[in-house]
C-alpha cells in the first residue's frame, strides 16, 4: 500500500530519477529555466539540510560573539594587568643580574687569596710605619710622648695582621688538604711566633746581665714554698749571706 502511494507520487523533486525520465528537449529547457532551477535546488531535501545546518551556525555564533562581547573588559583588564607583570618581572631580572654581576665582583675580590694578600700588604704597611716612627725618634724628630701612642698602634697592629694572616693561611691549607687523602703523620708542630710580635720592647733586647761574683748562700735547706698547684707561686726569698768566721792565726 505504502509502495504504491510512492509510486504515484512521484520521484522527489531534483532526484536524478525524476531528471531520468525526461527527454532531451525538456532538458534542454530546464537548463535555460533558471527560475525553475533554483527552485528545484530549493526544494531539495540535501539543500534544506544544509540550509538548517547553515542557520544553526549563524545561531551558535550569534550566541559566541554575546559572549566574547560581554567578556571583553575582563579581556582588557587581564591584558593591562599582564603588561603590569611583565614590566614587573623585566625590573626584577634586570635587579637580578644586577646583584649577580655584583656578587660576582664581590666573591673574585674578597677571594681568601685575594684577603691574604691584603692582608700581607697591611702588615707590611704598619712595618714600615713602626720603623719610620723608631728612626723619627732615633733623629730626634719626634718626642717620646708622641711617639709611644703612635708605637704601640703600629706594633698591635701589626700583630694583629701577622695572626689574622697565619690564621687564613693554615684556613687555605686545611682546605687544600681536604681535597687530598689525610696523612697518617701527626699533626703540625706548633707554630713558633717572633720574638718582637710577643714580647716587649725591651725583652727582645735579650735576658739581663748577671753579675759575676755571687754572694755565698746557706748551707740550710730552702723551705718549701706555700701554694696550691693550680695557683702561681710568689718569688722565692733569698736567704741572706752567712758572715764569715776569723780564720786563726798561723803558728
Amino acid at each position: 500500500m505504502y509502495r504504491a502511494r510512492a509510486a504515484r507520487a512521484g520521484p522527489e523533486p531534483g532526484s536524478p530519477g525524476r531528471f531520468g525520465i525526461l527527454s532531451t528537449g525538456q532538458l534542454r529547457d530546464l537548463l535555460q529555466d533558471e527560475p525553475k532551477l533554483d527552485r528545484i535546488v530549493r526544494l531539495s531535501r540535501k539543500f534544506q539540510g544544509l540550509q538548517l545546518e547553515r542557520e544553526a551556525c549563524l545561531a551558535s555564533n550569534y550566541a559566541l560573539a554575546k559572549e566574547n562581547l560581554a567578556l571583553r573588559p575582563r579581556l582588557e583588564m587581564g591584558r593591562a594587568a599582564l603588561a603590569i607583570k611583565y614590566q614587573e618581572l623585566r625590573e626584577v631580572a634586570e635587579s637580578c643580574a644586577d646583584k649577580l654581576q655584583r656578587l660576582e665582583e664581590s666573591m673574585h675580590r674578597w677571594s681568601p687569596h685575594c684577603a691574604l694578600g691584603w692582608l700581607q700588604a697591611e702588615l707590611e704597611e704598619a712595618e714600615q710605619e713602626t720603623e719610620e716612627h723608631m728612626e723619627q725618634l732615633l733623629l730626634g724628630e719626634q718626642s717620646l710622648e708622641a711617639f709611644l701612642p703612635a708605637f704601640q698602634r703600629g706594633r698591635a697592629l701589626a700583630h694583629l695582621r701577622r695572626t689574622q694572616a697565619e690564621k687564613l693561611q693554615e684556613l687555605l691549607r686545611r682546605r687544600e688538604r681536604s681535597g687530598q687523602p689525610a696523612p697518617t703523620a701527626a699533626a703540625d708542630p706548633p707554630k713558633s711566633f717572633p720574638a718582637a710580635a710577643v714580647l716587649p720592647t725591651g725583652a727582645a733586647r735579650g735576658p739581663p746581665a748577671v753579675p759575676r761574683s755571687l754572694p755565698p748562700l746557706d748551707s740550710r735547706p730552702v723551705p718549701p714554698l706555700k701554694g696550691s698547684p693550680g695557683c702561681p707561686l710568689g718569688p722565692a726569698p733569698l736567704l741572706s749571706p752567712r758572715p764569715s768566721q776569723p780564720e786563726p792565726p798561723h803558728r
